[in-house]
């Protein structure tokens, strides 16, 4: 019989859904701690702050009115009283309380107060009867609810044995002052204080960041044993080359081509990320780099993530090639036949010395003759076992991984110690800072006007939309919905065009080529455009629904655009934008990537912005690498010790780190 049976409120289909949560024993119950905690008390109407939350409660006096302002866009009003003195209450898209709402029913209002009249903008709003009052643990189950899952833990600790060995060495709970686990279970589950919850965190996230920098110790301890050869180039060929370039290289662009040549010249591999904001010219330092490594008699293979991406590299690369007598083949699936053939045959005889191409790069079929460098562009949207294959196909090539989404000194850190790590944060000369604007969906139309200027002038412009089809009560718009109306309110003579990821290959590689040859003046997309596309006549970037994308995803959009001497403008439409605590008011206020990166992962975690997968990142659970730095260090700093310690519980740890080992493989 399963021991969870046993626990009083568990019944064959509440153990279905714990099973699916990985909960299987009494230990697991207990063990799983919450995510995060609200603490739920009311604020007294005296101690109101503007701009600041705050959480009251209050009685309907006047039945609620809702306003339908557009699609799927609701505003129900309520009047209420507090402490004798009457409160108008906003809250957008509850239209659905309309009726719950009567007169005398007591509410708990949770929001803002943004003036000095009695009217509050609501974040949410419910009725008292369901609200719980004090520190409530939320452990975000999926199909359990917090309150039923905290019945559960209080049942099962009843059942379990205490006190359990530690997970912890002693050592490390006395130097960083952590609560041991019998006091985190009992104080994580139950908190009486606010300071309970300062040690409960304290001691999760130290735990989650221990156990990580124990990976990235260990693996950062084999990758220094690695050994290669030092590349030898010819430098009088590399200046003709630099001096025929068609721009001046900016002086971060110097600077990096010399720390990536100082990497070539090492006897042990290259493995240096290169990142810089979108069209900040990473591309024309890797390129450098890659003649000069052919001009010492080697291989280069560049892969991108999309066929759009490594077909455009393909475009921009092969002219400036051909004129050193450099033998440059592009490579995707969808090259078929005697070409590919043809093009495979030049890879394993030497005769192809640079290869561009998508995941087609890694196949087994693919032999190279001397691959000696590897730049991978984009290189977070790659899974790192796909970075691996890619390596091993020469041996040790050096690698150079490229990112348009910056990563902060916080994160680069903890993850890429051994990382060589170069920076281009200057743009090229001429470029002008795309003005952005943030606004709700209403003032598409005003958007739709600012295009058919441009378009009267000969640019073109993007449109961004969350959705293909919308074929339920969401209220995010659809391609289709968004064509309709660009299309009624644009002259006949401009070609409106849709992209989308369900449209075949070629359709998609025509739609692009015909945008970037001006046939197209108008653009209707998901976010396939979001990086690589250069169509430097394009000077109008509209996403719809922008609350939907991350923040570095935005910038990335914002970066289709103002990508030469004309001027360029970004509009972000969210409805969010009438509500509290809009998190896209940093895109108005800067265009600094680094910047945005950071905000991005202090509010989603890395694992969202760049990706489990590609980055082997755990989800934590309550750790965030930006906003715990210092418990990070202190993490990292005891990892390095631990993987050289012989005592039963650091050796625990280092088994465990181990077992975890295949989803972290650093490249």
């Amino acid at each position: 019989m399963d021991e969870l049976l046993k626990i009083k409120g568990i019944g064959k289909a509440m153990l279905s859904k714990l099973n699916q949560n990985n909960i299987f024993s009494i230990d697991d119950i207990i063990n799983n701690f919450p995510r995060k905690y609200e603490s739920h008390f009311f604020t007294e109407y005296s101690q109101i702050q503007l701009h600041e939350n705050v959480t009251l409660k209050g009685k309907v006096i006047q039945p609620p009115v809702v306003n339908y302002i557009r699609h799927h866009l609701t505003k129900l009003m309520v009047e209420v009283e507090i402490d004798s003195i009457k409160i108008k209450i906003s809250v957008f898209n509850r239209e659905y309380l309309k009726n719950t709402l009567i007169t005398g029913t007591w509410i708990v209002a949770t929001g803002k107060f943004e003036n000095h009249s009695n009217q509050m903008i609501a974040s949410d709003l419910i009725l008292l009867k369901n609200y719980q009052l004090g520190i409530i643990p939320m452990y975000g189950l999926e199909g359990v609810s917090d309150k039923y899952f905290k019945k559960i833990v209080l049942e099962a600790m009843k059942l379990s044995e205490f006190p359990k060995e530690d997970s912890l060495p002693n050592y490390l709970i006395e130097k960083r002052g952590l609560i041991n686990h019998e006091e985190l279970v009992t104080q994580a589950h139950s908190p009486q204080s606010e300071n309970d919850i300062i040690n409960v965190s304290k001691r999760i996230k130290y735990e989650e960041l221990l156990n990580f920098g124990i990976k990235i110790a260990y693996l950062k301890q084999q990758n220094k044993q690695i050994q290669s050869k030092s590349k030898l180039y010819d430098i009088a060929l590399v200046k003709k080359f630099i001096q025929s370039l068609p721009f001046e290289l900016t002086e971060d662009q110097k600077k990096v081509t010399n720390e990536i040549f100082r990497d070539l010249k090492r006897t042990h591999p290259m493995l240096r990320l290169l990142q810089g904001d979108v069209g900040s010219g990473k591309t024309v330092c890797a390129t450098i780099a890659a003649y000069a490594v052919v001009t010492g008699g080697e291989q280069v293979a560049i892969m991108a993530p999309t066929e759009i991406l490594a077909y455009q590299h393909f475009l921009t690369l092969k002219p400036l090639f051909i004129p050193f007598g450099v033998q440059v083949a592009f490579l995707s699936s969808n090259v078929k036949g005697n070409q590919r053939f043809n093009i495979i045959k030049g890879i394993a005889d030497g005769s192809i010395n640079i290869i561009i191409g998508t995941h087609s790069l890694i196949q087994d079929e693919i032999k190279y003759a001397k691959l000696g460098f590897v730049i991978i562009d984009e290189q977070h949207r790659f899974g790192v076992e796909q970075r691996r294959k890619l390596r091993i196909k020469g041996y040790e090539p050096d690698v150079l991984l490229m990112s348009a989404t910056p990563i902060p000194r916080t994160l680069s850190i903890a993850i890429f110690g051994d990382m060589d790590i170069s920076s281009i944060k200057k743009m090229p000369v001429g470029r002008k800072e795309v003005m952005t604007k943030l606004a709700d969906l209403s003032y598409l139309t005003n958007v739709i006007s600012i295009v058919n200027k441009e378009l009267s002038i000969g640019h073109q412009a993007y449109f961004i939309v969350p959705l293909i089809d919308n074929k339920d009560t969401s209220s995010l718009m659809s391609i289709d919905e968004i064509y309709s109306e660009v299309r009624s309110k644009i002259p006949q003579n401009y070609e409106v065009a849709i992209m989308h990821g369900k449209l075949k290959g070629d359709t998609k590689t025509e739609i692009l080529n015909r945008f970037a040859l001006g046939h197209i003046s108008v653009l209707i997309s998901t976010t396939v455009v979001e990086v690589g596309l250069n169509v430097l006549n394009a000077t109008v970037m509209t996403i719809i629904n922008a609350e939907r994308f991350g923040l570095s995803q935005l910038h990335q959009l914002r970066g289709r655009v103002g990508r030469s001497h004309l001027q360029a403008s970004c509009f972000f439409l969210s409805d969010t934008v009438l509500f509290d605590n809009n998190r896209l008011n940093i895109l108005e206020k800067t265009s600094d990537g680094f910047l945005i990166s950071e905000e991005d992962l202090r509010q989603r975690g890395p694992g969202e912005v760049f990706g489990s997968e590609q980055t082997g990142i755990p989800k934590f659970k309550m750790a965030n690498i930006i906003e715990d730095e210092q418990l990070l260090h202190e993490a990292f700093e005891d990892a390095k010790s631990i993987i050289f310690r012989t005592d039963l519980q650091s050796r625990q740890l280092m088994k465990i780190a181990q077992e975890s080992m295949e989803v972290l493989q650093l490249d």
